[in-house]
């Protein structure tokens, strides 16, 4: 049996954060298309709330976690939920900032980095690249 068949194998969730609504709306669209379901957050609150919501549910998810947010920055955010979630999550980090390559540079549960504007080949990499990962602590 293959892993794409494996019954305990799980598509994971994808959700989006970001603060503006233009990135978000694109984010999740480009997503979609790869047919992972998903959600959306323009904040650290949202996300957290996402989160405490999802804490009974095993379901594996990927993040696409904008840095600059209002608030909380998405680094902090990364490492306040890295140490509720565990294994089942997997993080790429969006930035326009041309820092990005710089940010939590070995961090486990990052999956990797996206420069905005998204080329939609590059998430889709990453996406594959990040369930992958998943795939591999959830056998």
């Amino acid at each position: 049996m293959d892993d794409a068949s494996a019954p305990d194998v799980r598509t994971p969730y994808v959700l989006v954060v970001d603060d503006e609504a233009f990135f978000r709306r694109v984010l999740s669209e480009t997503v979609e298309r790869q047919g992972y379901t998903v959600l959306s957050a323009c904040d650290a609150s949202e996300t957290l709330r996402f989160f405490e919501r999802a804490a009974a549910d095993d379901a594996p998810v990927i993040v696409v976690l904008d840095l600059m947010l209002p608030g909380m920055s998405g680094i902090e955010l990364l490492y306040g939920l890295a140490r509720r979630v565990g294994a089942k999550v997997r993080f790429i980090l969006c930035s326009a900032h041309s820092a990005l390559d710089q940010v939590a540079p070995e961090h486990p549960l990052v999956s990797g980095r996206l420069a905005k504007p998204v080329e939609p080949g590059e998430l889709e990499s990453l996406l594959a690249s990040a369930s992958s990962a998943l795939g591999a602590t959830l056998h």
